[in-house]
């Protein structure tokens, strides 16, 4: 161990307090190396509102921010999916030099890529000549063969581009020198670590990138005595979110008295709608649209069973908050989810074609909607992993443990 604390440079392109997917990601990796020492921030300026406001409220001082401001003429960026990606990009060659210019001032022991996750871009952590840990990085895991159908055009195209993109950055000399670069690399799946390695990575882990705050969620509500089983999917409804399964899976469950609420905003709603008429289950279905987060969190309480058949979640913080509240999960064995729910805690269902995938979708809302029993033995177990296994806490320590051996492993490297 460090005679003192570990001065700490972390790189969180999304980081904002109160918030969830990457930005709660990096809020939360730097608030908890921050209770032992100073942790120094560089991210984006986007966030500084809410960052400076809770720094503030809470008389923080351990946690130091940077922010990287990017020109005015590139916000348009944030427009378009590839342009989003190239923003990113633009974001760490500046963020790369303020890096420097921090590390010459602080002499920083070690620093941390967080944010984005995702392991085909590089990161403005790297070549600093310190120890650097990189990730958990996310991003390579893919739809199975044969899943895209229904998913449109539209869907079709952001895939390929997906696709594509990570086929030409992940031959970017800078992105290879990351790797190299990186004295601990650390990926969120076995699909995105198969990937790193090819990309020169020395030493990999895996382990989750997200976790939770136990009792975070508040009080949960009441359910209502009206003798229903509620299916809850809960996100923004893009098309790998895969929640068109569910709703063809509920329709062929023909569960006489169910019904499904499906909790959030996004280009999918119009299609998924569509869908419902279809698929005859208007009368079952229920789409709230974006609701504030207190009021989402109600919805996602009153129901009994989260359904998440997502396609390529790196993580899926959706599901650790369900588990917590001890609602069992049926999900797709792919990526994250597939990491958080096993068969003590849900259905982690294998995805080899779409017809299968939608007949055993079914019968786990039929075996969960006929056995209340089953789904309060599942709730608990759920409950009990996600408040011992992937909490912040838990994360922090982990994380710590690396930020030592990191260190360790440059120390004897240069005797």
């Amino acid at each position: 161990m460090s005679e003192r604390p570990l001065k700490v440079l972390q790189i969180a392109f999304a980081c904002e307090p109160e918030r969830g997917s990457e930005p709660a990601v990096g809020w939360n990796c730097a608030y908890a190396a921050s209770r032992d020492k100073p942790v120094w921030v560089i991210t984006d300026p986007s966030h500084k509102d809410k960052i400076e406001a809770w720094l503030v409220k809470h008389g923080e001082k351990n946690i130091n921010v940077a922010y990287h401001a990017m020109p005015s003429w590139t916000q348009w960026m944030w427009k378009i999916q590839f342009t989003v990606n190239l923003y990113y990009y633009l974001w760490n060659i500046g963020a790369a030099k303020l890096a420097r210019r921090m590390h010459a001032e602080h002499k920083f022991d070690l620093v941390h890529h967080v944010t984005y996750v995702r392991y085909w871009m590089p990161s403005a952590g790297a070549g600093l000549g310190i120890p650097f840990v990189w990730g958990p990085l996310g991003g390579g895991e893919s739809a199975p063969p044969g899943f895209l159908r229904g998913v449109g055009l539209k869907g079709l195209f952001e895939e390929n581009l997906r696709a594509l993109m990570r086929w030409v950055f992940e031959r970017d000399p800078w992105l290879k020198r990351t790797a190299r670069d990186s004295t601990i690399a650390i990926a969120c799946s076995e699909d995105t670590a198969a990937r790193m390695r090819r990309l020169g990575v020395k030493d990999l882990r895996v382990m989750s990138s997200i976790g939770i705050t136990p009792g975070g969620l508040g009080e949960h509500v009441v359910r209502p005595a009206d003798g229903k089983v509620r299916f809850v999917s809960v996100g923004r409804l893009l098309h790998w979110k895969g929640f068109h399964f569910g709703l063809e899976a509920f329709a062929k469950a023909a569960i006489a008295n169910a019904e499904f609420v499906i909790v959030g905003n996004g280009p999918e709603m119009q299609r998924l709608q569509t869908s419902v008429d279809r698929l005859g289950i208007r009368e079952k279905v229920t789409f709230t649209g974006e609701l504030p987060w207190r009021d989402g969190l109600k919805q996602f309480q009153a129901a009994d069973v989260l359904v998440h058949p997502s396609l390529h979640d790196s993580g899926g913080f959706v599901l650790l908050e369900a588990m917590e509240m001890r609602k069992p999960v049926i999900c797709l064995k792919l990526g994250g989810p597939g990491v958080y729910v096993n068969d003590f805690t849900g259905f982690a269902i294998s995805a080899k074609t779409i017809p299968q995938v939608i007949d055993d979708l079914g019968s786990a809302m039929r075996q969960l909607a006929a056995d209340p029993e089953l789904r309060r033995r599942l709730g608990e177990a759920g409950h009990h992993r996600a408040v011992t296994e992937f909490t912040w806490e838990r994360k922090a320590e982990d994380t710590e443990r690396l930020y030592e051996e990191a260190v360790g492993k440059a120390t004897s490297s240069r005797k």
